[in-house]
């Protein structure tokens, strides 16, 4: 299990949040996702060996957002 946190831009509200952490936990092969929008960052729990970081970032580029 890795934990990562993803700077991500674009989030402007609890909407913005909500779906974020839904495309993050999307993703085959991650356990915990905690989106913060003050902080303007994901922390995300995942399994190595199923998913990585790259994929991960795709689906929240796919959902409209930007991850650093």
């Amino acid at each position: 299990m890795v934990e990562k946190t993803l700077k991500i831009e674009g989030m402007t509200c609890n909407h913005c949040v909500l779906r974020v952490g839904r495309a993050i936990t999307s993703v085959k092969g991650v356990v915990e996702v905690d989106v913060n929008m003050e902080k303007r960052e994901a922390v995300v729990n995942f399994e190595e060996s199923v998913t990585d970081l790259e994929t991960i970032k795709a689906a929240v580029r796919e959902a409209g957002y930007e991850p650093l």
